[in-house]
């Protein structure tokens, strides 16, 4: 279902009077100039950035001290807090009214131990994360009332964190040198994961916002965070070199850095500036951590397309942003690399990645919906001096607070979530605007997008990636594409199944994505040279339309020749037509595949009409050949939770088989 928010937003500034925050809020230094539509010429990616600004030098003459810095008010700073929007902060106490007084759950060595078992580690993951956000929600309640009344319950959340065996999660053992595979941690090694990492920010958080009132309680609560936070993350983050996240070079062998390594370095970060004691070690961590956020960049796209999608952009250039915040705040502005132009153009991406409502073009893992934090998107563009970005955040911080949403995150990411609040009176009085582009193309991910016209969502939209299919998070879907129409989805990208030890069934491979399978042959991932190539975009007001050679996404037992795949947008008609130009070596049957959420039904020879169960939106017909093409449906009962929660019980694949077996075609497609 795709939410209205335009709708929503209608007498918004009634409804929200504008108010003004007293403070800066760690406002960055800004670059003059407005962000424009990615191009195929890609500012120049630097090299070394962090490194260069934030050299030895730098850090010893403007490092502020861990108990001078200020970036953010605490909670006994009334001022701030109290300046939270009426709305937002209302229902961040209402959610610690409601969970305070009552049972912590409790986090089970068996439950644990079901990954190794059955490889399920979402049963675990629930427990763990509904503590984290329980304390979270505790926290922000607190330093919005001010009033002491959840004190109690945040300690006994600190407390019950301080006390695990284990701040990562099941999946993460592997990251162990000395029992890896035991299914249960050793509580002698502590290793720092990507929940390990963020419990230690959050606990860090906690200590600087309300450490005055926790040790008032009793100081042995402030104690114990900082002891614990030593032992797990800043002893073992600063003493080891061999954690896989850290560097490009892992175990002697060259890899790519992925989200976990700006995700994991930011947290870590924020405990080190926050608590290290050490004023010597304090600044090596920096140095150490700029090094590895130095790599992560030199692995990012070309293109500063996030290659993980959509949904990992606020954990990966997302994470990438709170390093610069964090250390441009703790450095008193002696410098910024949030300010050049290719750091720039990779926060600008998920304005290009998105449809409409929840819808964001996904790929590989990313999920089809999610809801942004509009106060985190309103922070970036205000930083970075991006008007588009910063009305784009506003506008989805305006319609969740018209929705009665509270500003928090079902992880327990306290550090994004409070500085969110701090702005939310400030974003929801902003200029809004949806971000609708209507073109974007990133060459190196071979990603383009494409809407009827700028700022609507009316008619057809179109999306494809032809990106290598061994990646990080990667399916085999390179040469997929989506189509949305007025907003609503009509062939899709289905997403990843829930994490676990033997995830997806189908979901990964490519006969499950809007691609052809050759003779039974379907792309392979064995390789990075499998992807498609030979790309060429082009845009104008009538069209716009890419073109790519499929073959070299398949194996050698798909014996194709060529295979020329032709999309295009025609603006004038409000069509799409699909283009499929192949030759093979043999003949052999050919099919194509199309996922769709709508109800399909065949119509008269060479139509699919693609429905709504409700009527709720206008159907479209899929055009083919009849004399070439026979279609056929096929209903897929969806049993994932995560697959469910998106599409419900039913998805459903539409396949146009060769009439007979072939060894070339020229079939046209058409979308109406």
């Amino acid at each position: 279902m795709t939410i209205n928010r335009r709708e929503m937003l209608t007498g918004a500034a009634a409804l929200f009077g504008s108010v003004h925050l007293p403070f800066a809020m760690g406002a960055l230094p800004r670059e003059a100039g407005s962000a424009g539509l990615p191009d195929t010429n890609s500012p120049e990616k630097p090299r070394n950035l962090f490194s260069s600004i934030f050299t030895p030098e730098v850090l010893s003459k403007a490092l502020i001290s861990a108990s001078s810095w200020r970036p953010y008010p605490k909670a006994s700073e009334r001022e701030a807090w109290q300046a939270v929007h009426k709305e937002v902060a209302d229902k961040a106490v209402a959610r610690a009214e409601k969970i305070n007084g009552t049972a912590w759950e409790a986090l089970p060595a068996a439950v644990f131990l079901e990954y190794k078992r059955t490889g399920n580690r979402s049963h675990f993951e629930r427990y763990y994360f509904t503590r984290r956000t329980r304390l979270m929600d505790l926290v922000l309640g607190e330093c919005v009332e001010g009033k002491g009344r959840f004190l109690d319950e945040i300690v006994n959340g600190v407390w019950l964190e301080c006390e695990e065996t284990f701040w990562g999660l099941p999946a993460h053992l592997s990251l162990q040198r000395e029992h890896p595979s035991s299914g249960l941690p050793d509580v002698e090694e502590p290793i720092v994961d990507l929940f390990a990492a963020g419990t230690g920010a959050a606990l860090s958080w906690i200590h600087y916002l309300l450490g005055d009132q926790l040790s008032q309680l009793n100081p042995m609560i402030t104690r114990r965070i900082e002891f614990e936070i030593k032992r797990r993350i800043l002893d073992p983050a600063f003493e080891r070199d061999d954690f896989s996240w850290m560097f490009k070079e892992y175990k002697n062998e060259k890899h790519r850095l992925n989200n976990w390594t700006p995700w994991i370095d930011s947290n870590w970060l924020t405990a080190n500036l926050l608590l290290e004691p050490d004023a010597e070690r304090r600044k090596g961590a920096i140095l150490k951590i700029c090094r590895s956020v130095d790599q992560y960049l030199d692995d990012y796209s070309p293109d500063a397309c996030c290659q993980e999608g959509p949904g990992y952009w606020n954990v990966s250039p997302g994470s990438y942003f709170d390093c610069g915040t964090l250390l441009t705040s703790a450095t008193g502005g002696a410098g910024n690399p949030l300010t050049d132009p290719f750091v720039r153009k990779m926060f600008r991406y998920i304005a290009d990645a998105h449809i409409d409502g929840p819808w964001f073009v996904d790929y590989g893992d990313a999920p089809p919906r999610m809801e942004e934090s509009g106060e985190f998107v309103y922070r970036i563009g205000s930083a970075i001096d991006d008007s588009s970005l910063q009305a784009y955040g506003a506008f989805n911080a305006s319609a969740a607070a018209l929705r009665g949403e509270a500003v928090t995150d079902d992880q327990g990411h306290l550090g994004r979530v409070f500085p969110g609040l701090l702005v939310s009176a400030k974003a929801i009085a902003s200029e809004k605007r949806d971000a609708l582009v209507r073109d974007s193309w990133y060459p190196d991910l071979g990603l383009m997008t494409a809407r009827l016209k700028e700022d609507s969502t009316d008619g057809f939209y179109l999306a494809m990636q032809a990106a290598p299919n061994q990646r990080p998070h990667g399916h085999n879907d390179s040469g997929s594409f989506i189509v949305f129409h007025d907003g609503n989805p009509i062939l899709v990208d289905i997403g990843p199944e829930a994490y676990t030890a033997a995830r997806y069934k189908f979901s990964v491979r490519s006969a499950y994505h809007n691609l052809p399978t050759v003779g039974g042959v379907m792309q392979s991932d064995k390789d990075p040279k499998y992807r498609a190539s030979e790309l060429h975009y082009s845009t104008n007001d009538s069209r716009a339309s890419v073109a790519m050679n499929l073959a070299t996404a398949y194996p050698e037992e798909a014996e194709i020749v060529r295979w020329t795949r032709t999309l295009t947008l025609d603006r004038m008609a409000n069509h799409i037509h699909l283009n499929e130009d192949f030759q093979l070596r043999s003949k052999v049957a050919v099919q194509l595949s199309f996922m769709t959420p709508r109800v399909p039904t065949l119509g008269p020879a060479g139509k699919v009409l693609l429905t709504t169960a409700d009527a709720s939106a206008r159907n479209v017909a899929l055009s083919y050949s009849s004399a070439l093409l026979v279609a056929s449906i096929e209903k897929i009962d969806l049993t994932d939770d995560w697959l469910v929660s998106r599409w419900g019980r039913t998805i459903y694949r539409v396949l146009l088989t060769s009439s007979a077996p072939t060894d070339k075609g020229n079939w046209r497609i058409e979308f109406a």
